[in-house]
């Protein structure tokens, strides 16, 4: 049976995308796949940023400061960060959809089972804030990966744009859902120390929701199958080690400075998402005013929400445009962003302390500056990394923005609180903040100027990566209508240095290439 190519699928109006069984994946079965994956998404930072909408009653119930509540974040980005490589080495091998439902599940356990920690066990709500991150992890780095694949290139950036409107989208309403709920607790008759709790159980069902959608209704389509050189829809498959996959990864000067920029985009938002609440709450409290903690938690949230979604949409839009005149427009609208971000929080670190009210404009044009890169950063790594390294660079990435940026910045700006002013009166808790806070302009224009020279290499790395992508995929696509025996899965190996050869099986013989693997 002859196999199917993209041009008679596109007469009969399909996505020219092919699942591994080798059933064509329908535009409206991708796009369908995507709603799932950004609802996932609005559900894994709403469940991640519940805990800062809720830290000032998790500090009172366990009893601990402010160094020990920045370890909150800083085990679970820790966890999170370190496990993100292995799963993008999974990712790039066996079958992500697996990856997907595995990570989902765990993570909705262990939010819910944190939810019953008793107040004399603080070190036990750590590990299952860690182990959350294993869960969070698995999906966070193969998601992207699985969409560039269900998606063509024109369409990317589109498709990760709306992806990631879920994910300032999803921050903001765990603010909101955290204060909420427990306000609705105490309503409801309980304990006041521990109605945060309810806060944990509320994710975790829609958590368990998204295992059986993902289950019935995500496809797993071949690795490379989008790529507009890939005509006959092949199976990407990997014949490197993990050790070659870094160094190609290293070697790649884009990817390098990308994660750089990224870097410094997470130190802040960590920062400002896990403390921005407290340190607006203690500002009140220096000037002698009492705040109010749900107005403040909502404040954040409604801001975050509409700062995400229109940072992320007008830094995609902005993009689109600015590349009839730039090729690189993506990473330098990323750069101008952080350029901007920067002195919009030293304004809003400053004037807070003479007047707490007046921050919220810097806070509004600093966070939508930052969400600008949001879908920016995935597409910059599709674009310049080969296919079956997607999934690992994306994970190698996020082990190191998370690493020196939100794992550090919590737990780093709480030791700063607690080593220059300490907490013995409001004003001193106040102050340790500040200087804490006061660390996010500077590196806000660190990754403006990492993105600037993301900018510089950004064409020379997609430009090498077409040609490898599309030099592999036409000695396929000659092979293969050359064989009598068509070839439905390739090995490519998509190495830096060279391309290598491509065999195929023979109908005359048993001969067959170790590159090649016949369905």
């Amino acid at each position: 049976m002859p196999l199917r190519t993209a041009e008679h699928d596109q007469d009969e109006g399909l996505n020219v995308s092919y699942s591994v069984n080798g059933d064509v994946i329908t535009r409206r079965r991708a796009i369908f796949a995507h709603v799932i994956f950004t609802a996932i998404n609005f559900l894994n930072y709403t469940d991640r940023y519940t805990i800062a909408g809720v830290l000032t009653d998790i500090q009172s119930y366990f009893g601990v400061g402010d160094t020990a509540a920045g370890l909150i974040q800083t085990v679970f980005i820790l966890v999170y960060m370190l496990w993100a490589p292995l799963f993008g080495f999974l990712g790039d091998r066996i079958t992500r959809k697996y990856i997907l439902m595995s990570g989902i599940a765990a993570w909705s356990c262990f939010t819910l089972l944190g939810s019953f920690v008793p107040s004399q066990h603080f070190w036990l709500f750590l590990t299952f804030r860690g182990l959350v991150g294993i869960g969070e992890s698995s999906y966070i780095t193969v998601s992207p990966a699985l969409i560039g694949d269900l998606f063509s290139e024109s369409e990317r950036m589109m498709a990760i744009s709306i992806f990631s409107f879920a994910g300032p989208f999803g921050a903001g309403f765990g603010y909101i859902l955290g204060s909420s709920v427990t306000s609705l607790a105490e309503s409801a008759g309980a304990e006041r120390d521990s109605a945060w709790q309810w806060s944990l159980r509320v994710t975790p069902v829609f958590g368990f929701l998204a295992v059986l959608l993902t289950w019935l209704f995500v496809p797993e389509p071949v690795r490379g199958a989008s790529e507009s050189s890939n005509e006959r829809g092949q199976e990407i498959r990997v014949e490197t080690n993990f050790l070659e996959d870094l160094l190609y990864l290293a070697k790649n000067k884009t990817c390098v400075f990308c994660t750089a920029g990224f870097t410094s985009v997470t130190y802040v938002l960590g920062c400002l998402s896990f403390w921005a609440p407290k340190f607006l709450e203690e500002a009140y409290l220096a000037n002698g005013v009492s705040p109010n903690s749900n107005y403040i938690a909502l404040g954040f949230g409604s801001i975050t929400c509409i700062s995400g979604v229109v940072g992320v949409g007008l830094g995609a839009y902005s993009a689109k445009l600015y590349m009839r005149r730039k090729a690189n427009a993506e990473p330098l609208v990323a750069a101008y962003g952080l350029m901007l971000a920067g002195p919009m929080v030293f304004c809003a670190a400053v004037v807070i302390e003479y007047s707490p009210a007046s921050i919220w404009p810097f806070i509004i044009i600093g966070e939508i500056a930052l969400c600008l890169n949001w879908a920016l950063v995935p597409k910059i790594l599709i674009d310049c990394i080969v296919p079956n390294r997607r999934a690992l660079a994306s994970g190698v990435s996020m082990m190191i923005t998370h690493l020196f940026g939100d794992a550090y910045s919590p737990f780093f700006v709480g030791l700063l609180a607690d080593l220059t002013y300490g907490s013995e009166t409001d004003y001193d808790e106040f102050k340790g903040l500040q200087i804490g806070v006061l660390t996010c302009p500077l590196v806000c224009i660190l990754g403006g100027a990492a993105f600037f020279a993301c900018a510089i290499h950004y064409e020379d790395d997609k430009r090498r990566t077409d040609e490898i992508v599309e030099e592999n995929a036409r000695r396929i696509n000659d092979l293969s209508l050359e064989s009598s025996i068509p070839v439905q899965q390739t090995s490519h190996d998509f190495s830096d240095d060279a391309l290598l050869n491509v065999g195929y099986e023979s109908s005359r013989g048993n001969d067959l290439d170790h590159l090649v693997k016949r369905r």
